[in-house]
């Protein structure tokens, strides 16, 4: 979407006609005849209605979100540019699930009435703000709150809530504590969760207990308020039901659909005639959850609910350049905390057809008529950021000499890349109709980076795919595939963008960019650039794990590494206090830090206690990739019983500085991770005799 465009399209939402959705809403909560209001917009009832309703009432409400894609494999999200979010106004009516044994509910909605009453498109990097009128708002708001176990029943959970909560959730959760409460977050918590999200935030959770000065400051609020299910889940609906829909039917004949058997039965339930139309509508694939339940009151395990509002949300792109718009995300049920005082930002995790985009906050670049890799993602390759000749960034992630975390970085950095890189340049230049990237080696002409998948760049709103042909040649203007035509790469979204770069798992890349005319002859090399790419982990070997009591001599020192379910029997009788000695090799391509930490049961806490072991690690030079870090430390007599854990945490100095890591706003002298390793051995300590 062209900035004029765009403008074009923007109405200031004073001047946006009511819908019959918000005439009806705002005529209930101001007490005024939908007559009076219908067809008219919130400035013209702003002097109607003066001193006759409270003038809050005609206020706006500014939500701001993000259109990302979520990459299936690394769960990485990619921004969604130039889409169109429309926010619409909602009625449902509803089934409401709550099966027995199960902390959450599950909605199955049918006659909806949805009326758009907001519209705006996402930027280059997926963002998007709107206004929606604050009666709306508090329309919802109030219809929840007057309602018995409504405010919990519509709401999804949140990381947020797994702090400082029982289980099952209790209502009213208290507020997040420091970011010390989120870090010490019981990795259990997370378990039980289980799949890639829970793994997901096990890594932002190590790298911020990790972070020291410089590192990049996350969004607590956006971290916290994070969904803990991207997507509907399926409900467990009844095993008749299931058998039902398995053939095997139970609650009905051979001879009755279904459908129509589950129907049948739901009516029965729910004290409705078969006939009913609210039944006609229910569809056992339809549904929206999981949400919290009621435990305040007893709710059966089937409940019909008509005309539920709220204020849900649809995002279009043109994904194959034909100038239609397809839905990309219409799953906006109940998204929104509306009783939430500040709203947090929103996260639309648009369909697999989105066209995502690698790039976002693109740099300016400067070029004159010859060709030249100038970024890698936003950072310059050039001193005082880049080395150009031994191809590693300078500034993140440097060495401590003293190897001991929190002591001062001064000496440069030998930081390499990872992940999916961008390469910015110069290919636009006279006479050129098509550019490669080559990489030097092997000798004697090294070879062309090819067979990459297709990226987006964009027209406009119109989505660009840009691929090479066999040998590895991009054209310097894309063709538009559904048009056929040649986009001038001047009017390209991100016109410098000359490679969406794999890199490489560990290797070091001398790179040019070839440019050739439409006869195919080669014009122009540009000067090489070398860039050094890590995607290996650490590794990470367990090297001693023993114990003792308190008052034995290290010659007693039990062994319990490499024991298959290891035990502390500190006595049955009288317990003693114990002593644990853990010890960790760690070994790394580039080794930026290691670190060993400990978590137990209820108020039991390992403690260090030796003050000539180093438990931590940061490397010293571009050199000092290997480490044994080790610490000793004592569990009190008094400690609870139970399984204690012992780990170690390693990190790669590895950088991608695609923006994400905000690391431009520290001139690239910061510190941040990407890639890590993490060990743990669990251990039980119980009170038996040995």
């Amino acid at each position: 979407m062209k900035k004029k465009q765009f403008e074009k399209e923007m109405i200031e939402p004073d001047q946006v006609i009511l819908t019959k959705i918000q005439a009806t809403r705002l005529a209930a909560l101001a007490d005024v005849d939908i007559e009076e209001i219908s067809g008219k917009n919130i400035a013209q009832l702003t002097d109607l209605l003066r001193w006759r309703v409270d003038p809050r009432i005609f206020r706006f409400k500014r939500i701001c979100g993000k259109v990302v894609k979520k990459d299936p494999v690394t769960g990485i999200e990619y921004p969604v540019p130039f889409a169109t979010v429309y926010v619409e106004d909602t009625d449902c009516s509803l089934f409401l699930f709550q099966p027995k044994g199960f902390p959450w509910s599950w909605h199955f909605p049918f006659n909806c009435h949805r009326e758009v009453i907001a519209k705006t498109h996402t930027d280059a990097c997926g963002n998007w703000c709107v206004w929606v009128p604050r009666f709306d708002i508090d329309w919802v708001k109030r219809w929840r709150k007057h309602r018995v176990c409504f405010p919990y029943i519509f709401r999804r959970p949140v990381l947020k809530d797994l702090i400082k909560l029982k289980w099952p959730p209790i209502p009213n959760p208290p507020d997040p504590g420091p970011w010390e409460e989120v870090i010490k977050i019981n990795p259990g918590i997370l378990n039980s969760l289980g799949g890639a999200k829970a793994e997901m935030l096990k890594k932002q959770i190590a790298k911020m207990e990790n972070a020291l000065p410089g590192a990049n400051a996350v969004d607590s609020e956006e971290f916290l308020n994070q969904s803990l299910f991207d997507h509907e889940m399926s409900p467990p609906l009844p095993q008749d039901y299931q058998n039902v829909i398995s053939g095997h039917n139970i609650i009905a004949s051979k001879n009755v659909v279904p459908h129509d058997a589950i129907r049948t039965d739901l009516a029965s339930k729910l004290g409705l005639n078969v006939e009913a139309k609210e039944l006609a509508s229910f569809d056992h694939l339809n549904f929206r959850g999981p949400f919290y339940r009621c435990y305040d009151f007893y709710v059966p395990v089937w409940q019909l609910i008509l005309d539920v509002p709220d204020i849900t949300f649809r995002v279009t792109q043109d994904v194959n350049g034909d100038g239609i718009e397809e839905t990309i995300y219409s799953e906006g049920y109940f998204r929104v905390r509306w009783d939430a005082g500040t709203l947090p930002n929103m996260k639309l995790v648009a369909s697999h057809i989105a066209r995502e985009s690698h790039a976002c906050h693109v740099p300016l670049v400067p070029c004159g008529n010859v060709p030249a890799i100038k970024f890698a993602g936003l950072m310059p390759l050039q001193t005082p950021e880049f080395d150009v000749a031994s191809g590693y960034a300078l500034g993140a992630n440097r060495p401590i000499p003293t190897g001991i975390p929190g002591d001062t970085q001064v000496a440069p950095a030998r930081t390499p890349f990872c992940q999916t890189l961008q390469l910015y340049g110069c290919v636009n230049i006279q006479g050129a109709v098509d550019y490669r990237i080559r990489k030097l080696d092997p000798a004697p002409n090294g070879v062309a980076i090819n067979g990459l998948p297709a990226w987006n760049n964009y027209d406009g709103s119109t989505p660009i795919p840009i691929v090479a042909n066999s040998e590895g040649w991009y054209p310097v203007n894309p063709v538009n595939p559904f048009t056929l035509a040649a986009v001038p790469r001047a009017s390209l979204a991100f016109p410098y963008l000359i490679l969406n770069w794999p890199t490489p798992q560990l290797e070091k890349s001398n790179l040019v960019i070839d440019v050739r005319d439409g006869a195919g002859n080669i014009i122009a090399t540009s000067a090489a650039v070398a860039i050094v790419s890590d995607n290996t982990p650490p590794v990470i070997n367990v090297t001693k794990l023993s114990w003792k009591k308190v008052g034995e001599p290290d010659s007693a020192l039990r062994n319990l590494k490499d024991i298959n379910c290891p035990v502390i029997q500190r006595g049955a009788a009288t317990q003693s206090s114990v002593e644990v000695v853990f010890e960790v090799f760690v070994s790394a391509n580039h080794l930026r830090d290691a670190y060993l930490g400990t978590q137990g049961c209820g108020d039991g806490v390992f403690v260090p206690i030796g003050p000539i072991n180093q438990s931590s690690h940061w490397h010293r030079n571009g050199g000092d990739n290997t480490a044994i870090i080790r610490e000793r430390y004592l569990l009190d007599a008094g400690s609870a019983q139970g399984s204690y854990s012992f780990h170690c945490n390693a990190y790669e100095r590895s950088i991608n500085p695609d923006g994400h890591d905000n690391g431009l706003s520290f001139n690239w002298i910061y510190n941040h991770v990407e890639i890590g390793s993490h060990h743990e051995v669990n251990v039980a300590v119980v009170n038996e005799d040995l």
